[in-house]
């Protein structure tokens, strides 16, 4: 993730194909160590993709988890409802 991360920070910086030493040296100069195994393999499998396609399609594979969320709530009005008839009775 780090190297992900330092490498899509060099692409923005205008370096269009960062080298494994590129992504190194960025991390380095914030105190953070690179692992050469990850690193390498990562700049081999960027080596020659154009990035935004690559971003793109890492973009389609997230859509596939979908969304969710926001159904939760509601049950505190139901047991303040039946709470407040068995009061009644």
């Amino acid at each position: 993730m780090k190297h992900m991360a330092a490498y899509l920070m060099l692409v923005l910086g205008g370096n269009e194909s960062p080298s494994a030493d590129d992504v190194s040296k960025a991390l380095s100069s914030v105190g953070i160590e690179s692992d050469s195994e990850q690193l390498n393999k990562l700049i081999s499998e960027l080596e020659g993709k154009d990035l935004s396609e690559v971003l793109e399609s890492g973009s389609e594979l997230l859509a596939k988890f979908g969304g969710g969320g926001g159904g939760g709530g509601g049950g505190g009005g139901t047991f303040w409802f039946h709470f407040d008839l068995f009061v009644m009775y």
